[in-house]
């Protein structure tokens, strides 16, 4: 018998786009063996871009339905606030608001994602931060008050990877053996910048499932016109070439990281 990996495969140095007839074809490629965790990753909304489909919407829309009827669990990086923790979780949800820039629709659409996996029948899950965590999250930084986003950063990662290994520890069927994510692109990198390590869970999963991991980032061709650190990457070059969003396109990175990149300009 094989031994299974416990590190991700190193990347290809300059992986190139192909086309795809849809995200829902790339998806059914991507998922042949629909088992273990697969995590998307996504360049969050701004009012900057607001009048873009955003990579939420086509997640729900195109790409759920086809994960749905294997997938047990969904868990979304959103966070429900209650009111329960004070003025130190005000303070952090208006701050983090006024930072990230946020479209309000965006809201409307984490319910709508929530409710859709529900229906398809996928028990969607999200996250809790405590009021100490809350408390801890203004109680440093430069001015007095002020959130402290690289705990923030931090406590969001730990928080997904826990989610993650609980969802695994429940209830799957035979049938619906995995479990899906949702969130920021800097959490599931299997191979984060030294630098930016802590705030992803992508190599602990990766080891915990023995290699039953895969990444995926949904890009929207508008926002990585707007991501300077995306422009930088190794597949940006040979995507430009080939369009910069003619066609819906995949990028594998490698056997466990692949890029999604749905045509531009589409409603």
């Amino acid at each position: 018998m094989l031994a299974r990996p416990t590190a991700p495969p190193a990347p290809a140095p300059a992986p190139r786009p192909e086309p795809v007839a849809s995200l829902a074809a790339a998806v059914e490629t991507l998922a042949a063996d629909p088992g273990g965790v697969i995590a998307f990753g996504e360049i969050h909304q701004t009012a900057k871009t607001a009048g873009v489909r955003s990579a939420l919407a086509r997640f729900t829309d195109e790409i759920l339905p086809v994960l749905a009827p294997h997938a047990a669990h969904l868990i979304v990086e959103t966070w429900m606030t209650t009111g329960a923790c004070g003025e130190a979780e005000k303070q952090v949800t208006e701050d983090v608001a006024r930072t990230t820039e946020r479209p309000a629709e965006t809201e409307d659409e984490i319910v709508t994602l929530l409710k859709r996996a529900k229906a398809l029948g996928v028990a969607p899950h999200v996250l809790a931060i405590g009021c100490q965590e809350y408390a801890a999250l203004t109680g440093t930084g430069a001015a007095a008050g002020a959130v402290d986003y690289d705990r923030l950063l931090s406590i969001t990662a730990q928080h997904l990877g826990r989610a993650i290994q609980q969802a695994l520890a429940l209830p799957r069927s035979g049938a619906r053996p995995l479990v899906i994510v949702y969130g920021g692109a800097l959490h599931n990198d299997l191979h984060p910048d030294p630098a930016l390590a802590k705030y992803s869970f992508g190599p602990a999963i990766f080891a915990l499932t023995r290699g039953a991991y895969r990444e995926v980032d949904l890009y929207v061709p508008e926002m990585v016109d707007a991501t300077p650190a995306l422009r930088a990457e190794p597949w940006h070059r040979a995507w430009r070439r080939a369009g910069a969003g003619k066609d819906v396109e995949l990028v594998r990175r490698s056997a466990h990281s692949a890029i999604l990149l749905p045509r531009r300009g589409l409603p």
